[in-house]
């Protein structure tokens, strides 16, 4: 387990600058900030280090299993900073994960009102997103990284570490830290431009207080908006949060208030081609299909307080707490019909307004012992998630129109009796879970074996439009166990092995006639092995994987959803990270995979590759301080992913391919020092090749992705 306290000293070293000041000052301070005396003292183990440039750090949060180093880790697991996120200007996780992680794409466009990701070949919703730790607390749409301190994947299934998110998702887990007050008092001020004519601002205050500085307090807030590349669309997006946190001798309270506001003007949308069609080339993504009279209105409120007591040394009990309340109104294509390869489209609008009530929580306790010749890290849980949603839709005709020249309307026309109904219950999730983990180390330190279980209860079900009765629902449980093993041969290669389960939500999707029916979840195994390596300065891992998963499929011919069916997605994926030279830093990594179907009903569609899923992806970040101007830095990241499929069936006679892309960003970073002030100004440009391109997305969209943009922001310390 990694030490309650690390000291800034220690940390020093680690992250400084190439060259003396005024470069020196500035990346100082931001090591001093991304080390949090909050959340050194608890938060489950503590905020682990990071590696030699400060982009990623040393471990993660793995649910039951608390703060976990990276080389004692049975699992593929990243966790990338507060830095990365400010030096790469990313306004949203799935933008900055894109960027910086092989395995995971964005899988909705910039221009859109949401995040989604894929994950290993498997789709992850924005609102299936923890919230350090817990699910059910993020908005549903798009999370503002303005208070995040870090950023944290587990790759493949998390039901025994995490619980079972929301909707079911078993491609991974992205858990959100939230940022602590640092021994260092901390007033950041920033000013930042995107083109066409976007502009903003933040405020970052840190502060500790009391005799030993026990109580911190630290300050978010900051707004963004205006028109963007894509004709007709506009956004305003604003944040503030509060963050508290008391460590004491024994016991380490935190809490955290955070609220958000999205709004779109014109928000993109993608949609599906008739099967068999040969998917035409991407038109330009300026060129907006959505409307004038549409938009998204977006406000999401949470609050969570966490509580930890050392009952003696060994014994730590812990508690926590959180309620969000997410309310939205939209006016929107939710999806085009691709009709030809000249592109002639089919599009409905719909008005939707509705809300997410959610309470989120766990409790247990983590020990550790001896018996005999091993030690034992061991702890217990207890989750709770409880959410309601709502939902009114207005139904509006559909019209024509086309890719490359698309029609504007004036209104959404006359309303249809048909697919419209007042606002009420929608659907709710009530998931409870109880889990057990023993990781004992043996063999003086050379291997490590996770041994866990975890039951979960799921209480899952739809209500109909109008008369709010249930239409379907699910009310069962199941059992996740989970093993992992790590050999530490040296203290720089580490070997690892796990074995774990995850349970994935079956609902007919939106396209189905029966949208909206709820199935028994699904049970989904993986099995991977790997190797990790510690340079000191940098990392570096290798994996193999396997992840089996019990799916269902729309009947191409009836057009309705059924379970029946597994998917089985198997690759390799490897990643290098941190300071692979004196002023050189990589993040860097490719993944290979085959995902197919493995069976289907009748056999018809078995052998086929599923939807969405790129056999190739390579992901390359570089960082040069140039030895000409200290200061400076030049910022270069390459975004590769290979071909897919698109569509919603599953014979491959069917199904449209989407071309391979490459993306190109380059920027650059200078800092320095202004009347003794640490000054950064940074300017970026994403997609400089202004490449026209379809994203991949496992439910078999097409996704346009973003045009070329130009960043600019700087930023004072006080």
């Amino acid at each position: 387990m990694l030490a309650s306290t690390i000291s800034i000293a220690t940390i020093i070293p680690v992250q400084a600058a190439p060259h003396p000041a005024p470069g020196e000052a500035a990346v100082t301070l931001d090591a001093l900030s991304v080390e949090a005396r909050g959340a050194e003292s608890g938060e489950a183990g503590g905020l682990p280090p990071t590696f030699a440039g400060g982009q990623v750090a040393r471990g993660s949060r793995l649910g039951i299993l608390g703060n976990r180093d990276i080389m004692a880790t049975p699992f593929s697991a990243a966790s990338y900073t507060e830095k990365t996120i400010r030096d790469t200007q990313a306004v949203g996780v799935g933008e900055l994960l894109t960027r910086t992680d092989p395995s995971v794409r964005a899988s909705i466009g910039s221009g859109n009102r949401y995040d989604a990701l894929t994950i290993r070949g498997f789709r992850v919703e924005n609102r299936e997103f923890a919230l350090n730790g817990l699910y059910g607390l993020v908005p549903d749409y798009r999370i503002n990284p303005a208070p995040l301190e870090r950023i944290e994947v587990l790759k493949g299934p998390a039901a025994f570490l995490f619980g079972m998110p929301p909707n079911g998702s078993i491609a991974g887990t992205v858990n959100v830290v939230t940022k602590r007050a640092g021994d260092a008092p901390l007033t950041r001020a920033s000013v930042d431009y995107a083109s066409t004519a976007r502009g903003g601002g933040q405020i970052d205050v840190s502060r500790r207080y009391g005799e030993e500085r026990q109580v911190g307090v630290r300050i978010n807030g900051g707004g963004f908006g205006g028109e963007t590349p894509i004709d007709h669309t506009g956004q305003r997006n604003g944040v503030g949060s509060l963050a508290l946190d008391y460590a004491g001798d024994r016991l380490r309270l935190f809490a955290d208030v955070i609220y958000q506001h999205d709004a779109y003007d014109a928000q993109t949308r993608g949609g599906l081609p008739v099967p068999g069609l040969r998917i035409p080339r991407a038109p330009d993504p300026r060129r907006n299909m959505s409307q004038s009279f549409n938009f998204s209105r977006a406000d999401s409120l949470t609050g969570l307080g966490r509580a930890e007591y050392d009952l003696t040394p060994d014994i730590t009990l812990f508690a926590a707490l959180g309620a969000n309340h997410f309310t939205y109104d939209k006016q929107e294509n939710p999806a085009f019909t691709l009709l030809d390869a000249r592109g002639k489209t089919k599009v409905n609008s719909i008005f939707q307004t509705g809300d997410t009530v959610g309470i989120s929580g766990e409790a247990g306790a983590r020990a550790r012992f001896a018996t005999g010749g091993i030690r034992h890290e061991a702890a217990i849980t207890a989750t709770l998630l409880d959410q309601n949603l709502t939902l009114g839709q207005t139904t509006y005709p559909d019209y024509l129109t086309n890719l490359y020249a698309p029609v504007r309307l004036a209104t959404p026309g006359r309303p249809l009796a048909k697919g419209t109904y007042p606002r009420g219950r929608s659907s709710y999730n009530r998931m409870t879970s109880y889990g057990v983990a023993d990781t004992m180390t043996f063999a003086d330190g050379l291997v490590d074996l996770l041994v866990g279980v975890r039951r979960q209860e799921i209480d899952t079900g739809n209500y109909a439009p109008v008369t709010g009765l249930t239409s379907s629902a699910y009310d069962k449980g199941a059992t996740s166990p989970a093993f992992g093993l790590v050999l530490h041969p040296t203290e720089t290669l580490s070997l690892y092995a796990n074995a774990v389960q995850g349970l994935t939500a079956l609902r007919a999707p939106g396209t189905a006639i029966n949208a909206g029916q709820t199935f028994a979840p699904a049970l989904t195994r993986q099995h991977e092995v790997g190797t990790k390596l510690d340079f000191k300065t940098f990392g570096v891992t290798l994996s193999a994987f396997q992840i089996t998963n019990s799916a269902g499929n729309t009947d191409p011919l009836t057009q309705i959803y059924g379970v029946g069916g597994k998917q089985r997605n198997r690759g390799f994926e490897g990643t290098i990270f941190g300071e692979v030279a004196p002023n050189l830093r990589v993040i860097a990594g490719a993944t290979l995979l085959d995902a197919r179907w493995e069976w289907t009903r009748g056999g018809l569609y078995t052998g086929n590759p599923a939807t969405g899923a790129p056999r190739f992806q390579a992901t390359a970040g570089f960082e040069w301080d140039m030895p000409f101007l200290r200061g400076l830095t030049a910022i270069a990241t390459v975004v590769y992913t290979g071909s897919s499929y698109a569509g919603t069936t599953f014979t491959k006679l069917l199904f449209s391919k989407i071309p391979n892309w490459t993306t190109v960003d380059l920027g650059l970073r200078y800092t320095t020092l202004v009347r003794d002030k640490p000054v950064t100004l940074r300017a970026t440009v994403t997609n400089v090749t202004d490449s026209h391109h379809w994203i991949a997305n496992p439910n078999g969209a097409l996704i346009l992705g973003a045009p070329r943009t130009a960043w600019l922001s700087a930023s004072i310390d006080y």
